[in-house]
């Protein structure tokens, strides 16, 4: 019996093969004619190409829709700089996520997420959010460009958490979402840099040709997360790879010339170097050497590097160029745009929180600030804010504000916590990237909003799917809800 079922599921399973590469050779030559009477152009075949071998990897592999969604995130600005239209891309995938999903649910008639600490916290800061909504519609009449747009952020980066722990489950799906990330970053950081030879060609200056598009972050991530990997990797071939990886992540993140990430990439590299020593603290001088040796690689090379750019293009001077931005935040130029930030502080402390301390101005809320523009400072009502923090002041008031904290002292203590109790090397890296990445970001949310990112949600959340499979092996079936 078990023979003729194995029999029949086998014939099954070749039915369905064949019927697969039919169906891809009839929609191969149905292209191919199209574009041969020149009824689709080049560039459509291939979109639609694209478009048609998605929902195949999709479907097989659920967390390359959460990579699609952060490769969205950083290169929307690629195709559009309007912030409706990359909100629109962003939500496609969502949308696919969702339809994914409710597949699964009609095939497996269930679907399990893991269960977190944080779901209480999210679910409060969610009913604040809803709270502000409606404080900004009915009480003070905010636009309804900015009520909608600023309920779309919190509902999507609220939705990437609690999707990543519905999706992710295994090693393979955290792997096809660390290295799928490398490459997308990878991909982001050389587009950049020719962009940036470009327009160094054209202008003839390092600092006026730089490029803040997607590189300008995802670099700066993911040169952490390797060096999170590189220092808990026993391998050397695999080592050696990352160290090469890493490389490549920190040319294009130099060739960003960010202000905050000078500031930035050191701190969180002492945050990391202090957690892997302090997990390592039997043997200090082993675990120094591990950081030591690819830290001086990637300074030799970077060194190299701009060497040999420097004799043969004299203006291409990529350190002299880091060290001239840099110096703009100890010796600022006549019109300071840090000046602008603490002017925004000081407008929603006066003119915000003084007047509404627990929901600020609602979701949509403007304040009354200088923005500059063309060197001089004009003033009039503002929405978008520098400072994330503030950010929430504005948007969700004291309530908003202490949520957000609350969220971050508990996924501090429980990401760190983890990893000093984790025992497998690739998920004491990812975790230790992630805590890196989350310390980065709240670093650099005193100067941009960027924890309105669904890519870093995603990697909170998959704090909890690494500690989940660790307890799985562990302890056996780990509780999911």
């Amino acid at each position: 019996m078990n023979e003729a079922v194995s029999k029949k599921s086998g014939g099954s399973l070749y039915k369905d093969k064949r019927l697969l590469i039919l169906g891809v050779i009839v929609f191969s030559v149905t292209l191919s004619i199209l574009y041969s009477l020149e009824i689709l152009s080049l560039e459509l075949v291939f979109i639609v190409s694209i478009l048609s071998f998605l929902p195949c990897l999709f479907l097989l592999h659920q967390e390359a829709l959460l990579l699609a969604l952060v490769a969205a995130y950083f290169g929307a600005t690629y195709f559009s700089s309007s912030l409706v239209i990359e909100g629109l891309i962003r939500g496609l995938f969502l949308l696919f996520i969702g339809l994914v999903l409710l597949l699964k649910l009609g095939a497996k008639k269930v679907i399990t997420r893991i269960s977190t600490p944080l779901d209480k916290i999210i679910f409060l800061w969610l009913v604040i959010v809803l709270f502000s909504f409606i404080y900004g519609f009915y009480f003070k009449h905010n636009e309804t460009r900015y009520l909608i747009g600023d309920l779309y952020k919190f509902v999507e980066i609220f939705l990437v958490f609690w999707l990543t722990t519905l999706i992710v489950k295994n090693d393979r799906q955290i792997r096809f979402l660390i290295w799928g990330f490398f490459v997308v970053a990878l991909t982001f950081g050389a587009v950049d840099s020719i962009i940036f030879l470009k327009r160094w060609y054209v202008e003839g200056s390092l600092l006026l040709a730089r490029v803040r598009v997607a590189a300008q972050f995802s670099s700066l991530f993911a040169l952490i997360l390797t060096i999170s990997l590189i220092l808990h990797e026993r391998r050397t071939v695999v080592r050696a790879f990352l160290m090469f990886l890493s490389l490549g992540f920190l040319v294009s993140f130099l060739l960003t010339f960010l202000r905050t990430g000078y500031i930035v990439l050191p701190a969180t590299l002492v945050v990391v170097i202090f957690l892997y020593l302090y997990k390592n603290r039997r043997y200090p001088w082993a675990g120094i050497m591990r950081f030591v040796v690819p830290g001086l690689f990637l300074l030799a090379c970077v060194g190299l590097f701009n060497l040999i750019l420097a004799s043969i293009y004299p203006d291409m001077d990529i350190i002299k160029g880091t060290l001239v931005r840099f110096s703009s935040l100890i010796n600022p130029v006549e019109v300071d745009p840090m000046g602008v930030r603490v002017l925004e502080i000081n407008s929603i402390i006066s003119g915000v929180i003084a007047a509404s301390p627990l929901l600020g101005n609602g979701l949509g809320g403007e304040y009354y600030s200088a923005t500059l523009v063309d060197e001089e400072l004009k003033w009039g009502m503002k929405h978008f804010v520098h400072n994330n923090y503030f950010d929430f002041l504005v948007r969700t008031g004291m309530l908003g504000l202490i949520i957000f904290l609350v969220f971050v002292f508990i996924h501090l203590r429980n990401s760190i916590k983890f990893y000093l109790k984790s025992s497998s090397g690739f998920h004491q890296g990812v975790l230790l990237g992630i805590i890196g990445i989350f310390v980065a970001s709240c670093l650099i949310a005193l100067s941009t909003s960027l924890i309105y990112s669904p890519f870093l949600f995603m990697m909170v959340a998959l704090t909890y799917c690494v500690t989940y499979l660790e307890e799985k092996r562990a302890l056996g079936k780990p509780k999911v809800e």
